[in-house]
């Protein structure tokens, strides 16, 4: 397996959100809304059914870690992030 033959994105969908606990009138109840969560990694599958998204990858052992799997019916946007070819290092702030 080529891990660069997977695109790097980040997905945003909409999730269920339990917004109201213990006894709520119905104004609260009915104007309840859902979460909208955002995940980065690997997209390793993608089609009608689901996507998935693996966050972590053992280059030595070709392993992957931590993957989500979320209806494709859930998902409201993908965006491809760009990958940083040349050595880049960090500055840290003291």
């Amino acid at each position: 397996m080529d891990i660069d033959d997977y695109k790097m994105v980040r997905l945003t969908w909409l999730d269920a959100q339990e917004s109201c606990t213990g006894w709520s009138d119905w104004e609260e109840m009915t104007s309840s809304s859902l979460a909208t969560c955002q995940e980065v990694g690997w997209l390793i599958v993608d089609n009608d059914e689901k996507v998935v998204v693996m966050r972590s990858w053992h280059a030595e052992e070709e392993q992957g870690g931590a993957c989500i799997a979320i209806p494709k019916s859930w998902v409201i946007k993908v965006q491809e992030l760009g990958i940083i070819e040349e050595d880049f290092e960090w500055e840290w702030d003291d």
